[in-house]
């Protein structure tokens, strides 16, 4: 088994329970002390919600919504990815999130993350040149801790199978144009489509993506599945990947909006321009933080799409599929010993760390 969306958060048992979620769709070939804390309302005082400092509970009401319940505890509405990570148990994967009735688990968001030992690599381990991109928080992104969380989880893999993995930070297509072509050895993260699959291996999945519909505050969007955006203007940003809407726009049900970034969609959103933003949750949330809209954007309880990532490796490297072979056991190892768990807790913890602070900011601006 690999880290699903779903999965991993209710075997956690404390802090910020952390599964395989969710940002924005991957970059297709052509794009690519603590935090302050978020001031918090003050708690709902029933029995449903309970008081005090560290992790809470909360029994879903009708009419709530992940957002809603963000904003009573987090004093955001955006912070809804915790809930759901610290839920999984709770939840039916592929439909509605949450339900009338359900106890809810609200995370703490500022238990300390754990430590994560860093592996290194033997002195004279073969290299192994890897290629990915920026800009891909918090998956993958030079300026980030240890590149990210992919990368992180990446190298660690390769260095656990015996290689010495050099990792660059270059534009996505060139990344994926040079990796097709056996220049580069790897090149993550990556989602599969038929195109790719006829150039490069695909490892085992290794992290999943809730890709979500955001619609604007006080229009609601009654949205069960994609049928329930016939008719509407969506908005995705040029480059990202349309495997799973591209039918629907092909006939003509769906009119797609393409700007040059996800904060153009959001403005257009805002405006009334477009009916619906479809991204990654990770990205959607962060985007509107930096934006300032969380006041004037919801997102839909029920996912879009949840889409793995991979790492990808040339075919036209006859050595690529025994590469392949030996990093996808260590990740499968790196799942059974906890380290996978504890590296993906690590980075959202910062990553959720950031949109707090990004949120204090811009509740005092």
């Amino acid at each position: 088994m690999y880290i699903k969306a779903f999965a991993l958060a209710g075997a956690i048992a404390t802090g910020l329970a952390i599964g395989a979620v969710h940002a924005q769709p991957a970059p297709d070939d052509e794009t690519g002390a603590r935090l302050a804390k978020v001031s918090k309302p003050d708690f709902d005082r029933s029995p449903e919600a309970t008081s005090g400092t560290g992790e809470r509970s909360y029994t879903v009401r009708r009419g709530d919504s992940l957002s809603r319940i963000a904003r009573r505890f987090y004093g955001n509405s955006v912070l809804w990815q915790p809930i759901l990570n610290a839920n999984a148990d709770r939840i039916r994967q592929g439909g509605r999130l949450i339900f009338p009735g359900t106890v809810l688990t609200i995370p703490d968001l500022d238990a300390a993350a754990p430590d994560v030992q860093t592996v290194r690599a033997n002195e004279g381990s073969p290299k192994l040149s890897i290629v990915t991109g920026n800009d891909y928080a918090p998956f993958t992104d030079k300026d980030l801790p240890d590149g990210g969380l992919f990368t992180d989880l990446a190298r660690t893999a390769m260095t656990r199978a015996g290689y010495d993995p050099d990792i660059e930070f270059l534009p996505w297509e060139y990344a994926m144009k040079a990796t097709r072509k056996g220049t580069f050895k790897a090149s993550f993260p990556w989602y599969e489509t038929e195109d790719r699959r006829q150039a490069l291996w695909y490892s085992r999945p290794v992290y999943e993506v809730l890709i979500v519909v955001y619609h604007k505050t006080g229009a609601p969007l009654e949205f069960e599945g994609i049928d329930d955006l016939d008719g509407l203007n969506l908005c995705r940003p040029e480059g990202y990947f349309a495997d799973d809407i591209a039918a629907k726009v092909a006939n003509g049900r769906i009119i797609r909006t393409a700007p040059e970034t996800p904060a153009d969609c959001f403005r257009m959103l805002v405006e009334g321009d477009v009916d619906v933003v479809s991204l990654s949750a990770m990205v959607g949330n962060g985007e509107i933080i930096k934006l300032g809209l969380d006041d004037q954007i919801d997102v839909a309880d029920t996912p879009l799409a949840i889409r793995p990532l991979h790492i990808v490796y040339p075919k036209f490297d006859a050595r690529s599929r025994g590469t392949m072979g030996k990093i996808d056991l260590e990740l499968r190892r790196m799942e059974a010993d906890g380290t996978m768990a504890t590296i993906i807790e690590k980075h959202l913890r910062a990553h959720f760390d950031g949109l707090s602070k990004a949120a204090q900011l811009a509740s005092n601006n």
